[in-house]
């Protein structure tokens, strides 16, 4: 009677351990099918979200490159700037160029624009190339600019000793010009920096 006790004792003990096991793996599995199906759920989610953003930037890509090019989605730096006007100023016979301090003006809470003020005195053979410069220089300059003031004068007659040096191909100006711009672009935010 003493081995039959124990049999059922170490039976009936193996039977509740094997049932605990069990009960613990299917509570286990359960829970990671619920975790797998939960990030089934958020991928999806997310990979629907991630198909608008692509729709979105294709449907407004012109939009999204001018105001990268502008500089209010990234922050230009100044040698990004003189990159640009080095490429902007080839048909002016002479350029030189100021950068003031830049200034911080804050609009709202959270928008923090460089306001710097750029001076050009510019030459040219004629008005219309200074004219020309201004147009490329605010249709492509990164950043926004604002013009201030534009004065033209002429600094040298037209007579026969100018012409003479045109037609050896010496750069000559007849027109001079100073333009004062104001130059706005996003400031980098703290994160950023």
């Amino acid at each position: 009677m003493n081995k039959e006790l124990i049999l059922w004792v170490v039976c009936g003990s193996g039977l509740v351990f094997s049932l605990w096991g069990a009960l613990d793996f299917q509570k286990t599995q359960k829970t990671y099918f619920q975790t797998m199906i939960t990030e089934k759920a958020n991928l999806q989610r997310n990979v629907k979200d991630l198909k608008k953003d692509l729709l979105f930037i294709k449907t407004h890509q012109k939009e999204l490159t001018f105001l990268t090019q502008k500089g209010w989605l990234f922050p230009h730096n100044r040698l990004i700037a003189i990159e640009s006007l080095e490429e902007l100023c080839h048909s002016l016979s002479e350029v030189s160029y100021t950068f003031d301090p830049e200034n911080l003006k804050t609009f709202g809470e959270n928008s923090t624009f460089k306001v710097t003020k750029i001076v050009f005195e510019v030459g040219a053979l004629l008005d219309t190339d200074i004219y020309d410069f201004m147009d490329r220089l605010l249709e492509n300059f990164p950043g926004i600019l604002i013009p201030h003031e534009l004065t033209l004068s002429r600094s040298a007659p037209v007579n026969e000793k100018n012409l003479f040096s045109l037609r050896k191909e010496e750069t000559f100006s007849f027109m001079t010009g100073k333009l004062i711009f104001e130059w706005v672009s996003i400031k980098k935010q703290n994160h950023e920096e």
